[in-house]
């Protein structure tokens, strides 16, 4: 599986399942016997903030965003999930409920564990709890860094980083294309920021040939190294503009 991306200090952090070692693969294998294969439409709620029923879900096509509303009312995106990725766990680590909302992107499948199946998995193989735990880890890492950023940083590092999340683990030959959710201003309110607000800030992306509008919803990525320094708070692209001004 190709590496997927997500903002973080250190730079791009790839996937769950390309980060483990073979005996953690081995691990994850064991949950197999467990899984049911369910499907969920674009749109749909997977769960809720504060939910506590709990499922590990491995994700087998398509996209899922987590989000939190914070309590003036905005979201803040938490993280996208891909196809590869391990999730949903948390309630069955410490009993409470879900700290975000889950919700399809897209027309989703994924492999679902019950509770009572994930402790058989568990008794018959502790690894897999390393695995989990791991997993968990790296979530809440992306989960506190989302959240202080977004106070933090402009409009234009928060569209940034949030199309920086979509960009495909795989992409289509040399060209990396971002379908970009809709309606929009769903996804809008998911970075904090009306329609408008997204719409500019993907205008000046365009514009400094960061990004390239194909037919909607879709961006093609350009300059994928800028769009990341970008999503980081960097002020590089201030730098771009003014050295166009200049030439």
């Amino acid at each position: 599986m190709a590496r997927r991306y997500t903002i973080s200090d250190e730079g791009c952090l790839p996937g769950l399942l390309n980060e483990l070692a073979n005996e953690q693969q081995e691990a994850v294998l064991v949950l197999e016997p467990y899984l049911k294969t369910r499907h969920y439409r674009a749109g749909q709620v997977l769960w809720t903030e504060g939910e506590v029923s709990g499922r590990l879900m491995l994700l087998d096509r398509g996209r899922i965003k987590a989000l939190r509303v914070l309590p003036d009312g905005s979201s803040v995106l938490l993280y996208v999930l891909s196809p590869g990725d391990v999730f949903g766990f948390l309630p069955f680590v410490d009993g409470g409920p879900y700290p975000a909302t889950a919700i399809a992107i897209d027309d989703v499948e994924a492999r679902v564990m019950s509770r009572s199946a994930l402790r058989q998995a568990i008794k018959k193989d502790p690894q897999v709890a390393m695995v989990l735990l791991g997993a968990l880890g790296k979530r809440l890492r992306q989960a506190f860094s989302r959240l202080g950023d977004q106070a933090q940083r402009s409009s234009l590092a928060r569209v940034a980083a949030a199309l920086f999340l979509l960009m495909p683990a795989e992409p289509k030959g040399a060209t990396m294309i971002i379908d970009v959710p809709s309606p929009i201003h769903d996804f809008a309110a998911d970075l904090g920021m009306t329609p408008e607000t997204f719409s500019r800030a993907v205008t000046q992306l365009v514009e400094c040939k960061v990004l390239h509008r194909l037919a909607a919803p879709r961006l093609q990525v350009l300059d994928t190294r800028l769009l990341r320094d970008i999503a980081a708070g960097r002020d590089i692209l201030r730098k771009k503009v003014d050295k166009r001004i200049d030439d």
